[in-house]
Formats: structure tokens, sequence, C-alpha cells
């Protein structure tokens, strides 16, 4: 007997069937409705989920991460029904924080201590509700391309790499380099906006404090780097994600790419398929994460759902089936350290990075010695100030630090219009 896993509604549409196994008498029946995104995770976790607990079925919506904020209010403002797990992007993790609509999942018994600290602390409030648990850390660091770093700087070895570029100021000198010897045609980066976005994230700036949004310490940290790498010829033009720019990976013109663990798969494998064993990865000067998703209740839920996704979220991050699934089918290593040994973590596609152990260098050395600044329900506004005041830089090579900060601080006034917030 066939039954549907999961019902899709509005704009997805999944079509995945199993053999239904009958529930016991004692599990009742479970419908989960989800909005979030990345089906390539979030499908076949709920679809393996479902086989080792038939009674329960999901319903998810695919909905982009941007859109989940204004999806939430007008289910809000209409009274509409919401769903039983929401996904929310790190990115706007302070803004969900500022709806009362999520269960405390410290209610259920949460062992927070085996977790990656920094992550807990972005998802739990000023009053230590937890709202949500995070998939996976999303350590990041430096991709770079083999065979250009070997014409380049001499070598392709990551340690002897690592000692050559251990500062901001390395990237300057040695893309003026490049530049000189490839007369202009070979970067260091593909975009500025990827570099603005390593540098977003890599920056202790605080962009909220005592009622004030750093605006223009968080763009001098930022954009004074990306314009000295500019003004070096070490940065290409390039908007970050878009084909034309994804396309630079399998080029012969970028050398390095910052890159979040989940962007092997989704970017330099997707981008490159023919580049196995021509790449490498190194630390940037700064350990960073970048990216990643929590998963919170919504206290609407009926009781029977709120118990059914805890198991799952649980299941997701802290058992090892569902842990290993999620390594799997998508490469997210869970953020419980009971799971996440160096064995749990190795990587299959090591061979694709020359055989280096980027398994290690990702979650043993980098993951556990990053630090993320506290969110703030201003950190998308500023994000989409950051990118297009980026992409301005590298289109107006006569575009100084001062017009930078002006451009920003201007742009985010109007994407601010809270009185009681001060951009400074």
């Amino acid at each position: 007997m066939k039954k549907n896993l999961l019902k899709m509604a509005a704009a997805a549409v999944l079509a995945v069937s199993v053999l239904a196994v009958p529930a016991m008498a004692e599990d009742p029946e479970v419908t989960i409705t989800y909005w979030g995104w990345d089906s390539n995770y979030t499908w076949p976790m709920m679809e393996k989920y479902h086989e080792l607990h038939p009674n329960v079925t999901f319903e998810p919506i695919a909905t982009e991460w941007g859109d989940m904020l204004t999806k939430v209010q007008q289910a809000l403002a209409s009274g509409s029904e919401l769903p039983t797990i929401l996904a929310m992007d790190r990115a706007l993790i302070a803004n969900w924080k500022q709806f009362d609509i999520l269960e405390d999942l410290n209610d259920y018994g949460v062992d927070t201590s085996v977790y990656n600290q920094a992550l807990i602390d972005a998802a739990t409030t000023d009053d230590g509700k937890l709202i949500g648990l995070f998939s996976a850390a999303c350590p990041a660091g430096i991709a770079y391309k083999r065979d250009l770093a070997k014409e380049y700087f001499g070598t392709d070895d990551p340690d002897e790499l690592q000692a050559m570029f251990s500062t901001y100021d390395d990237y300057v000198t040695h893309g003026k380099e490049v530049a000189e010897a490839s007369g202009g045609s070979v970067y260091l980066f593909h975009s500025g906006q990827a570099v603005a976005e390593w540098l977003y994230f890599a920056s202790d700036v605080p962009n909220f404090e005592d009622g004030k949004i750093n605006m223009t310490a968080k763009m001098e940290d930022v954009m004074g780097k990306l314009i000295a790498l500019r003004d070096a010829g070490a940065v290409d033009t390039y908007q970050n994600g878009t084909p034309e720019g994804n396309a630079t990976y399998a080029g012969k013109n970028h050398i390095f790419y910052p890159c979040p663990d989940w962007a092997i798969t989704y970017y330099i494998e997707a981008n490159d398929p023919d580049g196995s064993g021509n790449w490498g990865i190194i630390k940037a000067p700064v350990n960073y994460q970048h990216g990643g998703t929590a998963f919170g209740i919504t206290t609407s839920a009926t009781d029977e759902q709120k118990a059914a996704a805890y198991d799952y979220i649980h299941w997701c991050v802290s058992d090892q089936v569902g842990a290993e699934e999620a390594r799997d089918v998508a490469g997210f290593i869970t953020m419980d350290s009971t799971i996440a040994t160096p064995e749990f973590c190795k990587r299959s596609d090591e061979e694709f990075f020359g055989g280096e152990n980027i398994s290690d260098l990702l979650y043993q050395e980098i993951a556990p010695n990053t630090v993320i600044p506290a969110p703030s329900a201003y950190d998308n506004d500023i994000t989409s100030v950051r990118n297009d005041v980026a992409q301005q830089l590298m289109d107006d090579a006569s575009m100084d630090l001062d017009a930078a900060v002006a451009a920003a601080i201007d742009e985010l006034g109007q994407l601010v219009t809270d009185d009681t917030v001060t951009i400074e």
C-alpha cells in the first residue's frame, strides 16, 4: 500500500511515496506542518523520519528565507493558521525573538550544554527562552584552486598557503602581485559582494548596542578591507550568486572563494563538477561562521503536534540516525558535541579537495573557535545595505570609504524607520 509522505501546498510540490507501516494504537496519527526552505535537506529528513515514525506525516510549504517574516506577519494579521515548525535563518533570529509565537525548547528538556554555545546564545531571548535549535554549525574558511595557487604562489600546499595568507594585509599584498603578474586578468576573488559577506561575518563589531546601530564602525571594518583589496586589483566585479558569478568556479581567473561548509556542496562541487582534486581550503585570518538555520515550534500547535515536532527536531540534531542522515544527504554536521566526533565529521568528499583533511579543519579547528556577534533585529537590513554598497564600490573604483559609509547610512536610514533607534 502506497502512502503520500509529504503533501505540498501552494508554491511547492513534492511527490514522494513510501511503503506505509500501520501505526500502533498507542501512536496517534499526527500531521506536522512546516514553512521553510532548503528542500535538499528538509524533504529527505522528513522522509526518513516518517519511515521510522509512520504515524507522523509532514505537510511542508516551501518558503524562501527572506519571505518568512512577511509570511508570518500576514498570517498573524489575517488570523490564518501558523505551521507547526518554522525555519529561521540566523540573520533574522533576533527578529523572531520579537514574536511571541514560539515555544521555549527548554521546557522540553533539551540539554543545551552539548551544543555549540554561540548558536544556543543566538537563539536565546534576553529572558532565557530558547526559541529554536540550529540544525548545524556553519564553519567557514577560504577555498582555493590548486592549479592557480601553484602558478602564482609556487605551492598548492594548504599549510604553506596558510602561512602566506594569515592576515588581511597578506591578501592585499599577494593580490597586487597576482594582478601584476597576470596583467590584470587573474584575481584573488570573483566578487566584491562575496568578499564583503565574508568580512561581515568575520567582523567583531556589534551591529547594535545601547539603542544604536553601529553602521559607521561596521562599514569601516568591512568596506575598508574591501577597498584595500579592490585597489590592489585583487577583486573582480561579478555579482555574488548570479549565474555569471557561479560560472567562475570552473574558470581560470579567480583563485580564492570564501567558503562556509555548505558552499562546498551547493557552490563549489555544483559549479565545478570536473574540478575534483583541484580545490583546497585554508582558514581565514579570523575564524568565522556563515549561515545557519534554526527550527522552532509555534505555540499555536496542538500538544500532540508540539511533542512530535520536538522529537523530529531533536532527532535531526541529537539522534545518531538523524544526524547521520543530515550529514549524508546534505553535508550538515550536527552541533551536538556528543555526536560530532572527528570520525563522525569525516566528509566523504575530501578527494575533491585533493585528499586534504578539510573535515578536521572545519569542524575541529574552526567551528569550536568562532565567536558570533550578538544578533540584532536590524541584521537583515544591514546585510541588504552591505550587499548594495559592496557592488557600488566595485562598479565605481573612485568611491572611497567615506562615500561608502555615507551611502550605507543613507540607505539604512530608509529601511529603519524606528525613531527610537539611532544610526551612527
